[in-house]
């Protein structure tokens, strides 16, 4: 596995002088989203996050602005690669090239909580994201998952298929412990955005 952890940049932790134009390009450009992550930030004081798909690092480097710690895993190494110039210089961002649950079960222990986990790693031929649900839930201590590209009932959003079976409650409902966890889907997607639905999942919050 590679890290990639900077030189700390005091300017990167989250203060309120930031605007919203440095989340512009979160969560595919929507600012929804972003405000909905920022109104749960603001009522549970998350400790750190992880983001499984850094891609080119535009979610990435508005995590590093809301919040003190980030992880962030990527395994294809072109984008592992070209992500590097967007971190360069944010000293709370450690990248990791790899499978996203390998490297989540190195990093676990060092994951604070409350945590905020960013789930967005389904492009490939093998899916993470019942493996990375599972090593996550098998904390049991305050965390919010939020899935992207998650099939929401009742409305017009885009999701992801695997296999043919959508991205929705069905197809990771028996990796979840019902009992322990609230779940919450967007309601609405911003004007201009990938139109994205998502599935937040509080586990212990």
């Amino acid at each position: 596995m590679t890290a990639l952890c900077t030189a700390p940049n005091a300017n990167l932790s989250g203060s309120a002088s930031h605007g919203q134009d440095d989340f512009r390009m979160m969560f595919n450009q929507d600012r929804y989203l972003v405000e909905r992550v920022q109104q749960y930030h603001a009522r549970h004081s998350f400790a750190s996050a992880l983001e499984t798909g850094t891609h080119k690092a535009e979610t990435t480097v508005g995590l590093a602005r809301m919040f003190p710690k980030v992880y962030t895993v990527e395994v294809d190494i072109n984008y592992f690669l070209a992500s590097k110039a967007a971190l360069a210089g944010r000293g709370n961002v450690v990248a990791r090239l790899g499978n996203s649950p390998e490297v989540i079960s190195e990093i676990l222990p060092e994951l604070e909580h409350p945590l905020f986990a960013f789930l967005d790693a389904h492009w490939y031929d093998y899916w993470p994201l019942k493996d990375e649900l599972m090593l996550l839930l098998s904390v049991r201590k305050p965390k919010l998952i939020m899935i992207h590209d998650f099939r929401v009932p009742g409305r017009n959003f885009g999701f992801d298929g695997y296999q043919g079976r959508p991205c929705d409650l069905d197809f990771i409902g028996d990796v979840l412990p019902h009992g322990e966890c609230k779940y919450v889907f967007n309601d609405r997607t911003a004007a201009g955005s990938a139109n994205r639905g998502v599935l937040f999942i509080e586990h212990q919050l």
